[in-house]
C-alpha cells in the first residue's frame, strides 16, 4: 500500500514522538524531492523516495555542524521505514521568493569555504562521490527550445575537482530572520563532488553581484565560470519545469526572473 507523505509523518511520529500526536500536521511546502511538515516545534521532512537514507544523513549532519558558522539542523530522529528525518525547527523561513538581507553573499561565501575546507574521507562513508556529468544534466533538460539550445551548447567539461558539497543550495534552502542568515536546511543531495554545483543555484537565485561577493569572501574562484554558469542554466530551466508541472509558481517566477542575467540578451 502506497502512503502519502502525511501518513508517513504521523507513522514517524506514533513511534518516536506519540506526544505530538495531537499537534496539529501543518505542511511547510513540498519541491523535488521531499515535503515538510510541522508538528508543533518539530520538522518532519518526508523523502519523495521511502529508500532514502534519511539515518545516514542524520550522521552526516552531527558531523558537520561543529565546522559551519550557519546552523543546520539538529536531527531528533530518523526513521529509516517512513523515510522521515525529524529536527527542531529553525529561525526564519526560505528566501525564495524574497531579496537576500545585506551582507547575505559574504556570509554565504564564508560558510561554503568552510563547508568545501571539510575533508572527504571524513564523511565519505556518509555521502556518495559523484561527477556532475554535464552529458547527465542534459538528458532530461526541457524548456524553451531557444534556452535548451544555448545550454546545450554551452557544455563545458567534465569537473576535476570534488569537495563536500550541499549540492541544492537553492534560495528555498537557505532560511534568514530579521537581517541575517540562520539556517541551511535540506541535505538530502549532498555529496563529495563538483564545488561549482554549491555556487550554481547562487547565481540563478541571486545574480551576478551577489555571486561575485559571494566568492571574493570565499576566498578563491571555487570553479570555472563556465561551469557555474552551465549548471545554473539547467538548474533554472529544472525549476521552471517543476513549477509549471506542478503548478508551484513561485519556482516559475524565480526561474524566469533569473532568465534574464543567464541568458542575455535572448531571454524570453
Amino acid at each position: 500500500m502506497v502512503r502519502t507523505p502525511r501518513e508517513r509523518a504521523t507513522q514517524a511520529l506514533q513511534a518516536h514522538a506519540p506526544h505530538l500526536l495531537h499537534a496539529a500536521l501543518v505542511e511547510l511546502g513540498h519541491g523535488l524531492d521531499n515535503t515538510a511538515f510541522l508538528a508543533h516545534d518539530l520538522v518532519l521532512r518526508v523523502a519523495g523516495d521511502v529508500d532514502v537514507d534519511v539515518e545516514r544523513e542524520a550522521r552526516l549532519l552531527d558531523a558537520l555542524a561543529p565546522q559551519l558558522s550557519i546552523a543546520t539542523p539538529a536531527a531528533r530522529f530518523a526513521d529509516a521505514d517512513t523515510g522521515v528525518l525529524a529536527y527542531s525547527l529553525l529561525a526564519g523561513s526560505p528566501l525564495l521568493g524574497r531579496p537576500a538581507p545585506p551582507g547575505a553573499a559574504a556570509r554565504l561565501g564564508r560558510f561554503l569555504r568552510e563547508l568545501h575546507d571539510v575533508e572527504p574521507a571524513t564523511v565519505q562513508d556518509l555521502v556518495p562521490t559523484e561527477d556532475a556529468d554535464p552529458d547527465e544534466w542534459l538528458e532530461d533538460l526541457t524548456g524553451p527550445p531557444e534556452l535548451v539550445d544555448i545550454v546545450q551548447a554551452s557544455r563545458p567539461p567534465p569537473a576535476t575537482g570534488r569537495v563536500v558539497a550541499h549540492a541544492d543550495l537553492g534560495a528555498e534552502h537557505i532560511l534568514a530572520l530579521d537581517g541575517r542568515l540562520t539556517g541551511i536546511i535540506d541535505w538530502s543531495d549532498a555529496a563529495i563532488t563538483d564545488p561549482a554545483l554549491d555556487f550554481a543555484r547562487v547565481l540563478r537565485d541571486f545574480g551576478p553581484l551577489f555571486l561575485g561577493d559571494a566568492i571574493e569572501a570565499y576566498g578563491a574562484q571555487p570553479a570555472p565560470m563556465t561551469r557555474i554558469e552551465f549548471l545554473a542554466r539547467c538548474a533554472a530551466l529544472e525549476d521552471l519545469a517543476f513549477g509549471l508541472e506542478t503548478g508551484r509558481q513561485e519556482y516559475a517566477t524565480n526561474a524566469e526572473r533569473s532568465f534574464g542575467w543567464l541568458f542575455p540578451p535572448t531571454a524570453p
